[in-house]
Protein backbone atom coordinates (compact mmCIF):
# COMPACT_ATOMS: atom_id res chain seq x y z
CA UNK A 1 0.00 0.00 0.00
CA UNK A 2 1.57 3.35 -0.78
CA UNK A 3 1.85 5.62 -2.79
CA UNK A 4 1.17 9.38 -4.76
CA UNK A 5 1.10 9.65 -8.84
CA UNK A 6 2.37 13.13 -9.27
CA UNK A 7 5.11 14.43 -11.99
CA UNK A 8 6.81 17.53 -12.39
CA UNK A 9 8.77 18.43 -15.59
CA UNK A 10 10.96 21.51 -16.11
CA UNK A 11 11.90 22.16 -20.09
CA UNK A 12 14.64 24.66 -20.96
CA UNK A 13 14.67 25.29 -24.66
CA UNK A 14 17.47 28.09 -25.33
CA UNK A 15 17.75 27.40 -29.10
CA UNK A 16 16.98 30.50 -31.07
CA UNK A 17 17.22 30.92 -34.97
CA UNK A 18 17.79 34.08 -35.58
CA UNK A 19 20.26 34.39 -32.71
CA UNK A 20 22.13 31.54 -34.55
CA UNK A 21 21.95 33.18 -38.07
CA UNK A 22 23.60 36.20 -36.18
CA UNK A 23 26.73 34.51 -35.04
CA UNK A 24 27.14 32.57 -38.03
CA UNK A 25 27.19 36.17 -40.24
CA UNK A 26 29.65 37.42 -37.84
CA UNK A 27 32.39 34.70 -37.22
CA UNK A 28 34.95 35.48 -39.36
CA UNK A 29 35.31 39.22 -37.81
CA UNK A 30 34.93 37.55 -34.48
CA UNK A 31 37.88 34.99 -35.32
CA UNK A 32 39.72 38.05 -36.55
CA UNK A 33 39.74 39.97 -33.71
CA UNK A 34 39.97 36.82 -31.29
CA UNK A 35 43.35 35.76 -32.91
CA UNK A 36 44.17 39.82 -32.97
CA UNK A 37 43.99 39.99 -29.17
CA UNK A 38 45.62 36.14 -28.96
CA UNK A 39 48.86 38.26 -30.54
CA UNK A 40 48.42 41.44 -29.23
CA UNK A 41 47.96 39.71 -25.87
CA UNK A 42 49.09 36.34 -25.14
CA UNK A 43 49.69 36.76 -20.97
CA UNK A 44 46.40 38.40 -20.51
CA UNK A 45 44.94 35.41 -23.01
CA UNK A 46 46.89 32.77 -20.95
CA UNK A 47 45.33 34.23 -17.73
CA UNK A 48 41.67 34.23 -19.04
CA UNK A 49 41.94 30.54 -20.21
CA UNK A 50 43.21 29.68 -16.47
CA UNK A 51 40.42 31.38 -14.88
CA UNK A 52 37.95 29.57 -17.23
CA UNK A 53 39.39 26.63 -16.46
CA UNK A 54 39.76 27.36 -12.90
CA UNK A 55 36.20 28.41 -12.52
CA UNK A 56 34.77 25.22 -14.64
CA UNK A 57 36.67 22.73 -12.50
CA UNK A 58 35.04 24.72 -9.32
CA UNK A 59 31.37 23.90 -11.04
CA UNK A 60 32.67 20.38 -11.75
CA UNK A 61 32.97 19.87 -8.19
CA UNK A 62 30.00 21.50 -7.28
CA UNK A 63 28.03 18.88 -9.32
CA UNK A 64 29.91 15.83 -8.19
CA UNK A 65 29.48 16.70 -4.95
CA UNK A 66 25.51 17.43 -5.24
CA UNK A 67 25.33 13.78 -7.58
CA UNK A 68 27.44 11.96 -4.67
CA UNK A 69 24.49 13.56 -1.61
CA UNK A 70 21.65 12.43 -3.98
CA UNK A 71 23.24 9.10 -4.25
CA UNK A 72 23.59 9.15 -0.87
CA UNK A 73 19.95 10.35 -0.24
CA UNK A 74 18.38 8.07 -2.49
CA UNK A 75 20.19 4.76 -0.55
CA UNK A 76 17.92 6.27 2.30
CA UNK A 77 14.69 6.39 0.26
CA UNK A 78 15.37 3.11 -0.76
CA UNK A 79 16.41 1.92 2.50
CA UNK A 80 13.22 2.83 4.10
CA UNK A 81 11.07 1.72 1.64
CA UNK A 82 12.81 -1.61 2.63
CA UNK A 83 12.07 -0.87 6.51
CA UNK A 84 8.45 0.41 5.81
CA UNK A 85 7.62 -3.17 3.82
CA UNK A 86 9.47 -4.90 7.02
CA UNK A 87 7.33 -3.12 9.42
CA UNK A 88 4.38 -3.37 7.49
CA UNK A 89 4.97 -7.47 7.18
CA UNK A 90 4.85 -7.26 11.13
CA UNK A 91 1.92 -4.87 11.30
CA UNK A 92 4.19 -2.42 13.26
CA UNK A 93 1.83 0.84 12.76
CA UNK A 94 4.26 2.88 15.25
CA UNK A 95 7.09 2.14 12.95
CA UNK A 96 5.03 2.88 9.66
CA UNK A 97 3.53 6.35 11.04
CA UNK A 98 7.44 7.42 11.86
CA UNK A 99 8.19 7.43 8.38
CA UNK A 100 5.53 10.09 7.42
CA UNK A 101 5.19 13.84 7.76
CA UNK A 102 2.50 15.00 10.12
CA UNK A 103 0.66 17.11 7.62
CA UNK A 104 1.26 13.76 4.89
CA UNK A 105 -1.72 12.84 2.41
CA UNK A 106 -2.56 9.26 0.80
CA UNK A 107 -4.35 8.26 -1.32
CA UNK A 108 -5.39 4.74 -2.04
CA UNK A 109 -5.95 3.25 -5.74
CA UNK A 110 -9.72 3.41 -4.98
CA UNK A 111 -9.45 7.36 -4.41
CA UNK A 112 -9.81 7.54 -0.61
CA UNK A 113 -7.52 10.24 0.75
CA UNK A 114 -6.51 10.25 3.96
CA UNK A 115 -5.18 13.86 5.61
CA UNK A 116 -2.52 13.67 7.75
CA UNK A 117 -0.71 11.55 10.25
CA UNK A 118 -3.66 10.56 12.24
CA UNK A 119 -5.95 9.92 9.09
CA UNK A 120 -2.96 7.74 7.28
CA UNK A 121 -2.95 6.05 11.33
CA UNK A 122 -6.74 4.92 11.29
CA UNK A 123 -6.83 4.04 7.38
CA UNK A 124 -3.91 1.42 8.18
CA UNK A 125 -5.16 0.08 11.45
CA UNK A 126 -8.61 -0.41 9.78
CA UNK A 127 -6.70 -2.58 7.02
CA UNK A 128 -4.92 -4.40 9.74
CA UNK A 129 -8.23 -4.99 11.87
CA UNK A 130 -10.00 -6.43 8.76
CA UNK A 131 -6.88 -8.32 7.01
CA UNK A 132 -4.40 -8.80 9.80
CA UNK A 133 -0.38 -8.54 8.86
CA UNK A 134 0.33 -9.04 5.20
CA UNK A 135 3.79 -8.87 3.36
CA UNK A 136 4.43 -5.61 1.56
CA UNK A 137 6.68 -5.68 -1.81
CA UNK A 138 7.92 -2.47 -2.67
CA UNK A 139 9.91 -2.20 -5.92
CA UNK A 140 11.46 1.47 -6.62
CA UNK A 141 11.56 2.00 -10.27
CA UNK A 142 13.52 5.62 -10.32
CA UNK A 143 14.20 8.46 -7.65
CA UNK A 144 14.29 12.09 -8.38
CA UNK A 145 15.58 14.99 -6.90
CA UNK A 146 13.49 18.12 -8.50
CA UNK A 147 15.57 20.33 -5.31
CA UNK A 148 18.06 19.20 -2.62
CA UNK A 149 15.29 18.84 0.14
CA UNK A 150 12.90 16.74 -2.31
CA UNK A 151 12.78 13.66 -3.43
CA UNK A 152 9.87 11.54 -5.71
CA UNK A 153 9.88 7.68 -5.76
CA UNK A 154 8.45 5.87 -8.42
CA UNK A 155 7.38 2.33 -8.22
CA UNK A 156 5.16 -0.72 -8.05
CA UNK A 157 3.98 -2.19 -4.82
CA UNK A 158 2.30 -5.70 -4.20
CA UNK A 159 -0.27 -6.41 -0.85
CA UNK A 160 -0.12 -10.02 0.67
CA UNK A 161 0.22 -13.51 -1.25
CA UNK A 162 -2.47 -13.03 -3.19
CA UNK A 163 -2.26 -12.98 -7.13
CA UNK A 164 -5.48 -10.78 -8.28
CA UNK A 165 -4.99 -7.38 -10.15
CA UNK A 166 -6.00 -5.32 -7.22
CA UNK A 167 -3.03 -6.07 -4.92
CA UNK A 168 -0.81 -4.90 -7.11
CA UNK A 169 -0.75 -0.84 -7.80
CA UNK A 170 1.59 1.78 -9.04
CA UNK A 171 2.88 4.57 -7.04
CA UNK A 172 4.58 7.93 -6.39
CA UNK A 173 5.99 8.76 -3.41
CA UNK A 174 6.76 12.82 -2.40
CA UNK A 175 9.74 12.88 0.22
CA UNK A 176 10.76 16.23 1.83
CA UNK A 177 13.86 16.32 3.76
CA UNK A 178 13.78 18.37 7.45
CA UNK A 179 16.57 18.41 9.77
CA UNK A 180 18.76 15.99 8.15
CA UNK A 181 15.51 13.18 7.87
CA UNK A 182 13.44 11.84 5.21
CA UNK A 183 9.85 11.83 5.20
CA UNK A 184 6.93 11.17 3.03
CA UNK A 185 4.71 14.04 2.48
CA UNK A 186 2.15 13.03 -0.27
CA UNK A 187 1.81 9.50 -1.17
CA UNK A 188 -0.57 8.13 -3.88
CA UNK A 189 -1.75 4.74 -5.04
CA UNK A 190 -2.99 3.59 -8.57
CA UNK A 191 -4.40 0.41 -10.29
CA UNK A 192 -1.05 -1.39 -11.95
CA UNK A 193 -3.71 -2.77 -14.59
CA UNK A 194 -5.44 -1.03 -17.21
CA UNK A 195 -8.89 -1.89 -16.18
CA UNK A 196 -10.79 -0.58 -19.63
CA UNK A 197 -8.27 -2.54 -21.43
CA UNK A 198 -8.00 -5.76 -19.98
CA UNK A 199 -10.83 -8.15 -20.26
CA UNK A 200 -14.14 -7.43 -18.04
CA UNK A 201 -14.83 -10.36 -16.46
CA UNK A 202 -18.44 -12.11 -17.29
CA UNK A 203 -21.12 -13.10 -14.64
CA UNK A 204 -21.22 -16.18 -17.46
CA UNK A 205 -18.19 -17.72 -15.83
CA UNK A 206 -19.53 -18.74 -13.60
CA UNK A 207 -22.37 -20.56 -15.24
CA UNK A 208 -21.04 -23.90 -14.20
CA UNK A 209 -22.11 -23.01 -10.81
CA UNK A 210 -26.11 -23.47 -11.77
CA UNK A 211 -27.50 -26.16 -10.55
CA UNK A 212 -28.11 -28.41 -7.11
CA UNK A 213 -24.95 -28.99 -4.65
CA UNK A 214 -24.60 -31.22 -1.34
CA UNK A 215 -21.32 -30.78 1.05
CA UNK A 216 -20.51 -32.98 3.23
CA UNK A 217 -18.81 -31.26 6.38
CA UNK A 218 -16.68 -31.92 9.41
CA UNK A 219 -19.82 -30.22 11.56
CA UNK A 220 -22.53 -30.81 9.08
CA UNK A 221 -23.65 -30.93 5.38
CA UNK A 222 -24.79 -27.71 3.16
CA UNK A 223 -27.03 -27.80 0.28
CA UNK A 224 -26.59 -25.31 -2.42
CA UNK A 225 -29.20 -24.23 -4.68
CA UNK A 226 -27.90 -21.96 -7.38
CA UNK A 227 -30.35 -20.40 -10.42
CA UNK A 228 -30.05 -18.00 -13.01
CA UNK A 229 -32.21 -14.03 -11.84
CA UNK A 230 -32.43 -11.25 -13.39
CA UNK A 231 -32.71 -12.01 -17.64
CA UNK A 232 -29.65 -14.15 -16.55
CA UNK A 233 -27.58 -11.37 -15.10
CA UNK A 234 -27.56 -12.62 -11.82
CA UNK A 235 -26.93 -15.84 -9.88
CA UNK A 236 -28.64 -16.40 -6.98
CA UNK A 237 -27.32 -18.68 -4.54
CA UNK A 238 -29.91 -20.25 -1.34
CA UNK A 239 -27.32 -21.92 1.20
CA UNK A 240 -29.27 -24.51 3.68
CA UNK A 241 -27.01 -25.69 6.50
CA UNK A 242 -27.93 -28.57 9.42
CA UNK A 243 -25.26 -29.23 11.66
CA UNK A 244 -24.52 -32.58 13.32
CA UNK A 245 -26.94 -31.87 16.29
CA UNK A 246 -29.39 -30.91 13.71
CA UNK A 247 -29.35 -26.85 14.13
CA UNK A 248 -30.07 -25.18 10.69
CA UNK A 249 -29.67 -21.97 9.53
CA UNK A 250 -29.75 -20.13 5.87
CA UNK A 251 -28.06 -17.99 3.55
CA UNK A 252 -28.68 -15.86 0.17
CA UNK A 253 -26.24 -14.58 -1.80
CA UNK A 254 -26.81 -12.86 -4.94
CA UNK A 255 -23.42 -12.86 -7.43
CA UNK A 256 -23.36 -10.18 -10.21
CA UNK A 257 -20.75 -8.05 -12.52
CA UNK A 258 -20.56 -4.57 -11.47
CA UNK A 259 -20.19 -2.24 -14.30
CA UNK A 260 -18.67 0.84 -12.51
CA UNK A 261 -15.89 -1.15 -10.66
CA UNK A 262 -15.86 -3.85 -13.65
CA UNK A 263 -15.27 -7.08 -11.65
CA UNK A 264 -17.58 -9.85 -10.20
CA UNK A 265 -19.14 -8.94 -6.80
CA UNK A 266 -21.74 -10.46 -4.76
CA UNK A 267 -23.45 -9.57 -1.80
CA UNK A 268 -24.95 -12.26 0.97
CA UNK A 269 -27.59 -11.93 3.32
CA UNK A 270 -27.71 -14.53 6.77
CA UNK A 271 -31.76 -15.12 7.67
CA UNK A 272 -30.25 -14.00 11.20
CA UNK A 273 -29.61 -10.99 10.78
CA UNK A 274 -26.25 -11.12 9.52
CA UNK A 275 -24.97 -9.71 5.89
CA UNK A 276 -21.98 -9.17 3.81
CA UNK A 277 -20.00 -8.50 0.51
CA UNK A 278 -17.75 -9.70 -1.31
CA UNK A 279 -15.10 -8.92 -4.53
CA UNK A 280 -14.45 -11.88 -6.84
CA UNK A 281 -11.04 -12.31 -9.30
CA UNK A 282 -10.54 -15.25 -11.78
CA UNK A 283 -7.39 -16.55 -11.48
CA UNK A 284 -7.49 -19.31 -14.98
CA UNK A 285 -10.16 -21.22 -13.79
CA UNK A 286 -10.34 -20.65 -10.43
CA UNK A 287 -11.92 -18.07 -8.57
CA UNK A 288 -10.99 -16.18 -5.21
CA UNK A 289 -13.33 -14.13 -3.28
CA UNK A 290 -12.47 -11.26 -1.10
CA UNK A 291 -15.47 -10.58 1.76
CA UNK A 292 -16.34 -8.49 4.98
CA UNK A 293 -19.05 -9.11 6.85
CA UNK A 294 -21.54 -7.94 9.38
CA UNK A 295 -22.54 -10.66 11.99
CA UNK A 296 -26.06 -10.40 13.84
CA UNK A 297 -24.49 -8.96 17.09
CA UNK A 298 -22.89 -6.18 14.76
CA UNK A 299 -19.46 -7.47 14.96
CA UNK A 300 -17.25 -7.48 11.81
CA UNK A 301 -15.27 -10.08 10.23
CA UNK A 302 -13.92 -10.72 7.05
CA UNK A 303 -12.10 -13.76 5.23
CA UNK A 304 -10.64 -15.00 1.29
CA UNK A 305 -12.54 -18.01 0.07
CA UNK A 306 -10.91 -20.31 -2.65
CA UNK A 307 -13.36 -22.08 -5.31
CA UNK A 308 -11.45 -24.35 -7.73
CA UNK A 309 -13.97 -26.07 -10.00
CA UNK A 310 -12.67 -29.69 -10.47
CA UNK A 311 -14.41 -31.21 -13.46
CA UNK A 312 -18.34 -30.01 -14.35
CA UNK A 313 -19.90 -32.16 -11.24
CA UNK A 314 -17.17 -31.52 -8.45
CA UNK A 315 -15.71 -27.99 -6.89
CA UNK A 316 -13.77 -27.30 -4.11
CA UNK A 317 -14.03 -24.55 -1.17
CA UNK A 318 -11.97 -23.32 1.37
CA UNK A 319 -11.75 -19.92 3.38
CA UNK A 320 -8.66 -18.48 4.69
CA UNK A 321 -7.58 -15.53 6.15
CA UNK A 322 -10.35 -15.16 8.38
CA UNK A 323 -10.36 -12.71 11.29
CA UNK A 324 -13.67 -11.73 13.64
CA UNK A 325 -13.49 -8.73 15.22
CA UNK A 326 -10.07 -8.02 14.41
CA UNK A 327 -9.15 -11.51 15.52
CA UNK A 328 -7.37 -14.30 13.27
CA UNK A 329 -9.41 -17.03 13.16
CA UNK A 330 -8.17 -21.18 11.98
CA UNK A 331 -8.81 -21.85 8.40
CA UNK A 332 -11.45 -24.11 7.39
CA UNK A 333 -10.55 -27.64 6.22
CA UNK A 334 -10.94 -28.09 2.11
CA UNK A 335 -14.57 -29.12 1.53
CA UNK A 336 -15.58 -30.32 -1.53
CA UNK A 337 -19.11 -29.50 -3.25
CA UNK A 338 -21.14 -32.54 -5.92
CA UNK A 339 -23.79 -32.02 -8.04
CA UNK A 340 -26.97 -33.52 -6.98
CA UNK A 341 -27.39 -36.95 -8.83
CA UNK A 342 -23.75 -37.21 -10.13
Amino acid sequence: MFKFNWRSNLLLDVSNSRLRSYTCAMFSFSFIVACSTLCAQPAACGELIAAKKSAAGTIDKKTSAKQESHDADEQIIRAQATDYAKAFAVGDLQGLLSMWDENATFTDQTGKVANGRDAIRAQVASFFNSYGNQPLEIKIDAVEFPADNLAIEHGVSHVGNTSNPMSYCNYTAVHVKRDGKWQMVNVSESPKFDAGAASAPSISDLSWLIGNWNVAGPKGDLQIKADWVAGKKIIRCDFDATTKDGEKSSQTQFIFYDPLFKRIRSWQYDFSGGYGESRWFKNGSDWEAQGCSVQPDGSTGSARYLFKKLDDSTFSWQSTSRRLLGRPLPDTPVLTAKRAGS
